[in-house]
């Protein structure tokens, strides 16, 4: 017996190659094409529009431009502290009231002096703190009590890093 080909892999291999043989020829002598035209009816529709905007237009469009991309960086790079606000509004206890606030950004950490009612009411202050995840430390710095049964307290928060970008 002879060793050769098998007739079904080679037919499989003819039909293979006829088919990427046709996707080429269809590609070049189809698609190239209509891709061209388009490209060349694009750029005369891009020259038209050029010639009707006179060049100072062109230049005024250009500066504003530049402008808005320049706005736009530095309202990226630009800190948003509103978010520490929104995070104070949303776990200040409504019986408690803040007198100091001290932001450092540097150290991502705000100190906060305040008034609660009573010794009670800070704890819960702070156990609002605690339970937010964007605190990722928190020290109660100083608490001492008032004449009148107020506790006046100083609390620093350090927050995570992603709050303070």
């Amino acid at each position: 017996m002879s060793v050769g080909w098998p007739w079904r892999l080679l037919s499989f291999a003819i039909i293979v190659f006829g088919l990427t043989a046709a996707t080429y020829l269809g590609m070049s002598f189809g698609y190239k094409p209509y891709l061209n035209s388009r490209i060349k009816e694009l750029d005369s529709r891009i020259t038209n529009l050029t010639q009707q905007i006179d060049a100072t237009q062109q230049e005024n469009l250009i500066s504003f431009y530049s402008q808005l991309v320049n706005v736009k960086e530095l309202l990226n790079s630009h800190l948003a502290i509103s978010k520490i606000f929104d995070f104070l509004e949303k776990n200040v206890h409504n019986q408690v009231y803040y007198v100091f606030l001290n932001l450092s950004l540097n150290e991502k950490s705000i100190k906060i002096e305040g008034i609660a009612p009573d010794y009670h009411t800070l704890v819960k202050q702070l156990e609002l703190f605690q339970r937010a995840p964007e605190i990722e430390k928190l020290f109660l710095e100083d608490s001492r009590a008032l004449e009148g049964g107020e506790t006046r307290f100083s609390i620093r928060l350090i927050f995570k890093s992603e709050m303070v970008k």
